[in-house]
């Protein structure tokens, strides 16, 4: 009789139901604490708002290996970027990494310094490798309650919800 390793065939089974990354839920249930996580985030030229702020930290609280992937725009990546600076210089028991994938046009990139940056790609090619890059996307539009068609973070969202990739929209 062949032996079956449960982890895998539980996998197996919750990736055809739920067509997910089991491995993200499942170490989320585990306190995610376990493997290095790839967060990427997209989110708009206006900056971030006190309360996305907040729920990006209880994010970041949930692992202790983490990677942020961000565009490195005028705006909420900027944030953002100052945030996980902030949480790596406080949180000194935990990694975090930070990766820029900047845009080809540079009258709207901060220039912020990471621990790698990538090369420039036009915004398109670099939002999806972005998702192509991370398990979670935390994404702050103006109105998350209002999809915009012609929205370059609207755009990510679709890209990670194609590619399942596990979204939270703040």
């Amino acid at each position: 009789m062949k032996s079956v390793n449960f982890y895998e065939h539980f996998r197996s089974l919750f990736w055809r139901a739920f067509n997910i990354k089991f491995d993200v839920v499942f170490n989320c249930f585990n306190g995610c604490k376990m493997e290095q996580i790839k967060i990427g985030f997209t989110g708009n030229r206006f900056g971030l708002k006190p309360d996305q702020e907040e729920q990006i930290k209880l994010i970041l609280d949930k692992y202790n290996n983490i990677v942020v992937l961000h565009g490195d725009c005028i705006g909420a990546d900027t944030d953002f970027h100052n945030l996980c600076v902030n949480y790596r210089n406080t949180h000194v028991d935990k990694t975090l990494l930070i990766h820029i994938y900047p845009p080809n046009i540079s009258s709207m990139r901060s220039f912020n310094q990471a621990d790698l940056t990538m090369e420039e790609r036009p915004y398109l090619e670099r939002n999806l490798n972005i998702i192509k890059n991370s398990s979670i996307l935390i994404a702050c539009p103006v109105d998350k309650n209002k999809e915009i068609l012609r929205s370059g973070t609207w755009s990510t969202i679709r890209q990670a919800r194609k590619h399942n990739v596990l979204t939270y929209l703040f």
